[in-house]
């Protein structure tokens, strides 16, 4: 699959400027190896079947999901087919709320 960056600064990410993005090291690292594993997938039925990826839909809208990254963090990307082609799109790194204890 095709990966595209919703925002120029989450590019920063897969570069050795990583540290721009004020992200924690470990989420940096994640995120990478996530990427790497949404690259080799055929299509999204492949990406769900990998429970490693921890991939899940977001709400009830079909083409947003949710990667988790870390139990504080998580990737949003949405799901695009562009030229009979899927792509993700990277939208956001968000830090999970915590639960009450």
């Amino acid at each position: 699959m095709d990966i595209e960056f919703a925002d120029s600064q989450l590019a920063l990410i897969e570069t050795e400027r990583a540290a721009d993005t004020k992200l924690p090291v470990a989420v940096i690292q994640s995120a990478r190896q996530r990427l790497n594993v949404i690259r080799a997938a055929p299509d999204l039925r492949t990406m769900k079947n990998w429970k490693s990826l921890g991939l899940h839909a977001r709400g009830s809208a079909d083409s947003e999901h949710v990667v988790n990254l870390s139990p504080q963090w998580a990737m949003v990307l949405r799901l695009e087919e562009k030229n009979s082609a899927m792509t993700v799109i990277i939208k956001a790194m968000e830090e999970q709320a915590k639960g009450a204890a």
